[in-house]
Protein backbone atom coordinates (compact mmCIF):
# COMPACT_ATOMS: atom_id res chain seq x y z
CA UNK A 1 0.00 0.00 0.00
CA UNK A 2 2.51 2.46 1.10
CA UNK A 3 4.60 1.71 -1.89
CA UNK A 4 2.23 2.19 -4.41
CA UNK A 5 1.19 5.65 -2.58
CA UNK A 6 4.98 5.98 -3.65
CA UNK A 7 5.01 5.32 -6.77
CA UNK A 8 2.38 7.43 -7.57
CA UNK A 9 3.87 10.28 -6.30
CA UNK A 10 7.07 9.38 -8.15
CA UNK A 11 5.09 9.51 -11.19
CA UNK A 12 3.05 12.73 -10.48
CA UNK A 13 6.55 14.79 -9.82
CA UNK A 14 7.47 13.56 -13.63
CA UNK A 15 4.84 15.09 -15.01
CA UNK A 16 6.06 18.49 -15.02
CA UNK A 17 9.47 17.54 -16.74
CA UNK A 18 8.03 15.09 -18.58
CA UNK A 19 5.82 17.93 -20.01
CA UNK A 20 8.69 20.35 -20.30
CA UNK A 21 10.45 18.16 -22.44
CA UNK A 22 7.93 17.03 -24.72
CA UNK A 23 7.24 21.14 -25.56
CA UNK A 24 11.27 21.65 -25.98
CA UNK A 25 10.97 18.92 -28.56
CA UNK A 26 8.09 20.82 -29.83
CA UNK A 27 9.60 24.01 -29.67
CA UNK A 28 12.96 22.53 -32.00
CA UNK A 29 10.18 20.99 -34.21
CA UNK A 30 8.79 23.96 -35.00
CA UNK A 31 12.23 26.12 -35.49
CA UNK A 32 12.86 23.34 -37.71
CA UNK A 33 9.57 23.65 -40.02
CA UNK A 34 9.68 27.26 -39.85
CA UNK A 35 13.33 27.46 -40.89
CA UNK A 36 12.28 24.85 -44.04
CA UNK A 37 9.48 27.14 -45.06
CA UNK A 38 6.57 24.44 -43.71
CA UNK A 39 4.71 27.11 -42.36
CA UNK A 40 1.17 25.93 -41.94
CA UNK A 41 2.64 22.97 -40.22
CA UNK A 42 5.17 25.25 -38.11
CA UNK A 43 2.20 27.55 -37.29
CA UNK A 44 0.11 24.41 -36.07
CA UNK A 45 3.05 23.02 -33.74
CA UNK A 46 3.27 26.46 -32.16
CA UNK A 47 -0.63 26.79 -31.34
CA UNK A 48 -0.35 23.40 -29.60
CA UNK A 49 2.67 24.85 -27.70
CA UNK A 50 0.76 28.06 -26.55
CA UNK A 51 -2.50 25.86 -25.51
CA UNK A 52 -0.07 24.17 -23.46
CA UNK A 53 2.41 26.72 -22.36
CA UNK A 54 0.41 30.12 -22.91
CA UNK A 55 3.09 32.47 -20.90
CA UNK A 56 6.19 30.85 -23.23
CA UNK A 57 6.32 34.49 -25.60
CA UNK A 58 9.24 32.50 -27.95
CA UNK A 59 5.99 30.23 -29.12
CA UNK A 60 3.50 33.36 -30.01
CA UNK A 61 6.48 34.86 -31.79
CA UNK A 62 7.03 31.73 -33.70
CA UNK A 63 3.83 31.56 -34.85
CA UNK A 64 3.62 34.90 -35.51
CA UNK A 65 6.47 34.65 -37.96
CA UNK A 66 4.65 31.57 -39.25
CA UNK A 67 1.48 33.77 -40.31
CA UNK A 68 3.60 36.66 -41.46
CA UNK A 69 4.73 34.29 -43.68
CA UNK A 70 1.76 32.94 -44.78
CA UNK A 71 0.44 36.80 -45.41
CA UNK A 72 -2.23 36.22 -42.51
CA UNK A 73 -1.49 39.92 -41.15
CA UNK A 74 -4.10 40.18 -38.90
CA UNK A 75 -3.28 36.44 -37.40
CA UNK A 76 0.73 37.61 -37.07
CA UNK A 77 -0.01 41.06 -35.35
CA UNK A 78 -2.44 39.37 -32.81
CA UNK A 79 -0.01 36.99 -31.53
CA UNK A 80 2.98 39.69 -31.54
CA UNK A 81 0.85 41.57 -29.33
CA UNK A 82 0.41 38.09 -26.99
CA UNK A 83 4.10 38.04 -27.30
CA UNK A 84 5.03 41.47 -26.18
CA UNK A 85 2.44 41.39 -23.67
CA UNK A 86 4.63 38.66 -22.02
CA UNK A 87 8.10 40.35 -23.16
CA UNK A 88 8.27 43.51 -24.42
CA UNK A 89 12.00 44.08 -24.15
CA UNK A 90 13.32 41.84 -27.21
CA UNK A 91 13.39 44.33 -30.42
CA UNK A 92 12.94 41.61 -33.34
CA UNK A 93 9.48 41.20 -31.87
CA UNK A 94 8.75 44.69 -32.79
CA UNK A 95 9.98 44.31 -35.39
CA UNK A 96 7.73 42.15 -36.59
CA UNK A 97 5.03 43.69 -35.30
CA UNK A 98 6.16 46.54 -37.47
CA UNK A 99 5.88 44.88 -40.80
CA UNK A 100 2.48 42.97 -39.70
CA UNK A 101 0.91 46.53 -39.65
CA UNK A 102 2.74 47.95 -42.35
CA UNK A 103 0.76 44.81 -44.59
CA UNK A 104 -2.56 46.14 -43.20
CA UNK A 105 -1.29 50.24 -44.09
CA UNK A 106 -1.71 50.07 -40.38
CA UNK A 107 1.16 52.87 -40.61
CA UNK A 108 0.54 54.99 -36.62
CA UNK A 109 0.77 51.29 -35.00
CA UNK A 110 3.90 50.71 -37.07
CA UNK A 111 5.56 54.05 -36.32
CA UNK A 112 5.08 53.34 -32.68
CA UNK A 113 6.86 49.45 -33.07
CA UNK A 114 9.36 50.55 -34.61
CA UNK A 115 10.35 53.17 -31.92
CA UNK A 116 10.23 50.68 -29.64
CA UNK A 117 13.05 48.63 -31.90
CA UNK A 118 14.64 51.50 -31.62
CA UNK A 119 14.47 52.01 -28.07
CA UNK A 120 16.06 48.56 -27.84
CA UNK A 121 18.43 48.56 -30.42
CA UNK A 122 18.95 52.10 -31.89
CA UNK A 123 21.79 51.20 -34.18
CA UNK A 124 19.60 49.09 -36.87
CA UNK A 125 19.37 51.26 -39.59
CA UNK A 126 16.08 48.82 -40.98
CA UNK A 127 14.41 50.33 -38.10
CA UNK A 128 15.54 53.92 -38.87
CA UNK A 129 13.92 53.27 -42.66
CA UNK A 130 10.99 52.13 -41.73
CA UNK A 131 9.72 54.36 -39.58
CA UNK A 132 10.78 56.78 -41.90
CA UNK A 133 9.16 55.45 -44.55
CA UNK A 134 5.79 55.22 -42.18
CA UNK A 135 5.96 58.95 -41.17
CA UNK A 136 6.17 59.60 -45.26
CA UNK A 137 3.14 57.28 -45.48
CA UNK A 138 1.20 59.49 -42.72
CA UNK A 139 1.94 62.94 -44.43
CA UNK A 140 4.77 63.56 -42.28
CA UNK A 141 7.23 64.68 -45.35
CA UNK A 142 9.28 66.95 -42.98
CA UNK A 143 9.96 64.60 -39.99
CA UNK A 144 10.79 61.37 -43.13
CA UNK A 145 13.05 63.61 -44.27
CA UNK A 146 14.83 64.23 -40.85
CA UNK A 147 15.16 60.74 -40.32
CA UNK A 148 16.33 59.91 -43.47
CA UNK A 149 19.24 62.92 -43.26
CA UNK A 150 20.69 61.26 -39.81
CA UNK A 151 20.05 57.80 -41.86
CA UNK A 152 22.13 58.72 -44.45
CA UNK A 153 24.91 60.81 -42.52
CA UNK A 154 25.73 57.51 -40.74
CA UNK A 155 25.14 55.56 -43.46
CA UNK A 156 26.28 57.29 -46.06
CA UNK A 157 25.73 54.14 -48.73
CA UNK A 158 22.46 53.20 -47.72
CA UNK A 159 20.54 53.04 -51.37
CA UNK A 160 17.55 52.52 -50.15
CA UNK A 161 17.68 55.77 -47.99
CA UNK A 162 18.66 57.48 -50.66
CA UNK A 163 15.53 56.39 -53.15
CA UNK A 164 13.58 57.13 -50.72
CA UNK A 165 14.57 60.66 -49.91
CA UNK A 166 14.34 61.43 -53.51
CA UNK A 167 11.11 60.60 -53.56
CA UNK A 168 9.77 62.47 -50.58
CA UNK A 169 11.54 65.40 -52.38
CA UNK A 170 9.60 65.09 -55.67
CA UNK A 171 6.14 64.10 -53.86
CA UNK A 172 6.13 60.85 -55.40
CA UNK A 173 5.11 56.92 -54.41
CA UNK A 174 8.03 55.44 -52.83
CA UNK A 175 9.60 53.27 -54.88
CA UNK A 176 11.44 51.33 -52.27
CA UNK A 177 9.40 49.13 -50.08
CA UNK A 178 10.14 48.71 -46.47
CA UNK A 179 13.14 46.54 -45.49
CA UNK A 180 11.69 43.50 -45.16
CA UNK A 181 12.57 40.84 -41.69
CA UNK A 182 15.44 38.72 -42.57
CA UNK A 183 14.99 35.07 -43.31
CA UNK A 184 13.23 32.68 -40.53
CA UNK A 185 16.75 31.60 -40.11
CA UNK A 186 18.62 34.37 -38.82
CA UNK A 187 15.26 36.54 -37.44
CA UNK A 188 14.10 34.24 -34.61
CA UNK A 189 17.43 33.93 -32.64
CA UNK A 190 15.66 35.52 -29.30
CA UNK A 191 17.31 34.89 -25.82
CA UNK A 192 16.61 31.13 -24.24
CA UNK A 193 15.86 32.66 -21.06
CA UNK A 194 13.12 35.53 -20.37
CA UNK A 195 14.14 38.86 -19.16
CA UNK A 196 12.68 40.40 -16.53
CA UNK A 197 10.84 43.25 -16.09
CA UNK A 198 12.45 44.68 -12.69
CA UNK A 199 8.44 45.96 -12.45
CA UNK A 200 8.01 47.81 -15.32
CA UNK A 201 4.76 47.92 -17.44
CA UNK A 202 4.68 47.14 -21.21
CA UNK A 203 5.16 49.47 -23.76
CA UNK A 204 1.74 50.23 -24.79
CA UNK A 205 1.05 49.53 -28.72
Amino acid sequence: MLRGIVVSLLCLLALPSAAQYNVKKMMEEGRRTLDQGYYVTSMQIFSRIVALKPNLYEAWYLMALSKYHLEDYKGAGDDCRRALTLQPYIADIYELYGMTNIRVERYDSAIVAFTHALDITPDNRDYWFNRAYCLYQVGDSKAALQQLDYILKRWKTFDAATQLRADIVAGRKPKQQPMKPPNASQFYKLPSLRIENDGKRPLKL
